[in-house]
């Protein structure tokens, strides 16, 4: 019973790092400057297209992105070490789970190079 309910909370989690919530959170910074959806939009395009060339987990990349800029949207702390506990909370779900454990490192590092690709391209096009 107790694997059971592990597994199912391991997946939920593992959601949060998935295309449909990408688009989700897409929409919901798109009420305001153009410079937040774009963060997204192309750390997301970046990601996908680094993916070519290296196998990497989608979830890990995506939620890396998705934590990063959620934290840069919001500007509270509280809300920082929120979306950092539900990234760790995705990253060991998919350990639980057994996915490629070289494929979620992949993850990761793509996600974090496209975080910053996108963070100081948004920045040189969208100057504030």
């Amino acid at each position: 019973m107790r694997n059971k309910w592990l597994e199912e909370t391991a997946r939920d989690l593992i959601a949060f790092g998935g295309l449909p919530f990408l688009i989700i959170t897409i929409v919901r910074v798109s009420t305001g400057e153009i410079y937040y959806p774009m963060q997204f939009i192309i750390g997301s395009a970046v990601f996908f297209i680094l993916r070519i060339f290296l196998k990497a987990d989608i979830r890990s990349g995506l939620a890396f992105v998705l934590c990063v800029f959620t934290s840069i949207f919001y500007n509270k702390a509280l809300f920082t070490v929120f979306a950092a506990i539900i990234y760790c909370g995705i990253i060991v779900s998919l350990f639980y789970l057994k996915h490629r454990r070289n494929e979620i490192v992949n993850g990761i590092i793509l996600g974090a190079i496209s975080t910053a690709i996108s963070y100081f391209v948004v920045k040189i096009i969208f100057v504030r």
